[in-house]
């Protein structure tokens, strides 16, 4: 049972900011009550899970933190979501199919209640 708990423990993905800590973080996007408040996290090997390069992915590897928009729920978590590649289709516009947006949930502690995932 330990074990168990242990290994759970250690999968769970920490939100780790770029500037200062988590409860500054986590109280600034808090007392926007609700409306978006663009965040910087770090990137680290867990933060992206195994989701492929898309655009702003491979920027943020690249710049070692990623921009992002945060907002806060009434359940104390805080929802972060952006467009991760924009899908244009040719130049009149076939083949045009709904952009991509990656979403999450992070917990008051600084760990992801819903790790990202791109819909």
């Amino acid at each position: 049972m330990m074990m168990a708990k242990i290994i759970k423990m250690e999968n769970r993905v920490l939100a780790i900011p770029r500037h200062g800590t988590w409860e500054e973080l986590y109280n600034r996007v808090r007392k926007a009550n609700g409306d978006p408040v663009w965040i910087d996290l770090k990137v680290t090997p867990k933060l992206f899970g195994n989701l492929r390069n898309y655009d702003l992915i491979w920027e943020a590897k690249q710049l070692k933190y990623l921009r992002i928009q945060a907002r806060y729920k009434e359940n104390g978590n805080i929802i972060i979501d952006e467009c991760v590649q924009q899908n244009y289709g040719d130049e009149d516009g076939f083949g045009v199919e709904p952009d991509n947006y990656m979403t999450g949930e992070i917990g008051p502690d600084g760990y992801f209640v819903k790790p990202f995932e791109v819909s």
